[in-house]
């Protein structure tokens, strides 16, 4: 086996804006046709060829991550702290929880191993004193009735016979959802690839520990429900959802082997901005809902073929819409407002739902909002940037104060 290639990407390229390709923006590789299209359906880069022959250019797409395609090992790192990142994540799944829990432990650079490190980490305390145990619903046939009969199974199954018979019971063990869930977790990170070998051998000792316990059946896992008897796994059960939500898939593309784990950190933003705008649109009487959670639906045209789903929606009190908040993975650079299909998008979100403003919210740039007055009509739309730099707290701060400012722009032109 060839040793392997390793290969660095960065979100965003640290060279200057407008750069034709250095190898820092678009490094190039040797790859067959069928690597090629390995890497390029990781999703992680874009390949495009270029004019020599087997030669393909790599560049970002938004995403960040790391890939591995044979012996080809692809990492793209991300602007945005490690740490934040993980926590913007967790806090998308469960605000009050994450909220109050705002630092991760470990400093790594690279996604994997810090997510990694976080979950050994806090897996390893948990099952310290040992697994936990708990009560499982089993069903089962036997020669002797004990527990329950499951009298339509016993019909259906058995046509009258007395035994075998169904039964229904509760069993005390370590079988239990949560164990089921730290062994998932435990094993999706074996199979990533660029571990380091110590923190490797960390989950390979957890996963021995585990081992009597049954793997659940990949997007079939079990839910598990916070309580005081489990409280020393909260920590390392969130991190375990927030890797089984985003894993990537592996498999073969022809002789070619594929695994990774790949963030669309457009996502990674939009659901993190999302909730926290609705958690502090919640704290003022009102609600923020995503588009699935409105109703009725809301159109362009007349005709109902045009639908409008902004990313949240602001309601009042009395559930009429009031304004829409949009988040976008974008630059926004100084001096400058949104982009011309943002600004276009916004205005027929106000056109179709009768509203007075709407907002844009950028990933980075000027914290100070610039707003653009719609000629021919009566519709504002403004632009803003969070600072995903900023420690969690500060972070949720800042969207706190955002909500804010606009209820209090709102409430006096109302007046």
């Amino acid at each position: 086996m060839n040793d392997p290639i390793a290969v660095t990407l960065y979100e965003r390229p640290p060279c200057r804006r407008g750069c034709p390709g250095c190898p820092q923006c678009r490094p190039q590789l040797v790859l067959s046709p069928e690597a090629a299209a390995a890497v390029a359906a990781t999703g992680l880069v874009t390949v495009t060829p270029t004019t020599t022959p087997g030669v393909f250019a790599l560049a970002t797409n938004g995403k960040v991550g790391t890939v591995a395609v044979d012996e080809l090992h692809l990492r793209v790192e991300a602007k945005t702290p490690i740490s934040h990142l993980l926590w913007m994540m967790g806090y998308a799944r469960n605000p009050a929880w994450w909220s109050q829990h705002t630092a991760l432990v470990g400093t790594d650079t690279e996604l994997v191993p810090a997510l990694a490190e976080a979950y050994a980490r806090a897996a390893d305390q948990a099952v310290a004193t040992g697994l936990l145990s708990g009560y499982r619903e089993v069903e089962d046939s036997a020669a002797v009735l004990h527990g329950r009969l499951r009298v339509g199974e016993q019909i259906t199954r058995r046509f009258g016979l007395g035994l075998p018979v169904e039964i229904r019971y509760d069993e005390y063990d370590q079988d239990i959802p949560e164990n089921q869930l730290l062994l998932a977790a435990t094993i999706a990170l074996l199979s990533l690839p660029s571990l380091p070998q110590q923190l490797r051998n960390r989950l390979a000792r957890l996963r021995q520990v585990l081992a009597d316990v049954t793997l659940p059946v990949r997007g079939t896992e079990p839910t598990w429900t916070p309580t005081r008897l489990n409280r020393r796994y909260h920590w390392a059960l969130y991190l375990a959802e927030l890797i089984l939500d985003h894993r990537s898939v592996e498999y073969r593309a022809g002789s070619v082997r594929i695994r990774g784990f790949v963030l669309d950190m457009w996502k990674v933003f939009e659901d993190f901005l999302i909730t926290a705008t609705a958690e502090s649109i919640g704290r003022h009487g009102d609600r923020g809902v995503r588009p699935g959670a409105l109703e009725p639906r809301r159109y362009l045209d007349d005709g109902h073929t045009v639908t409008l789903k902004p990313d949240l929606t602001w309601l009042d009190a009395r559930g009429t819409p009031v304004t829409v908040i949009d988040a976008k993975y974008k630059l926004l650079g100084a001096g400058t407002t949104g982009t011309n299909a943002d600004i276009y998008q916004m205005v027929a979100y106000c056109t179709g739902m009768n509203l007075r403003e709407a907002h844009l919210v950028y990933a980075q740039g000027e914290i100070e909002p610039r707003a653009l007055d719609i000629i021919g009509s009566d519709i504002t739309i403004e632009c803003h940037a969070l600072d995903l730099t900023l420690p969690p707290a500060l972070l949720l701060a800042s969207v706190g104060s955002l909500i804010d400012t606009i209820r209090t722009r709102r409430n006096a032109a109302t007046r």
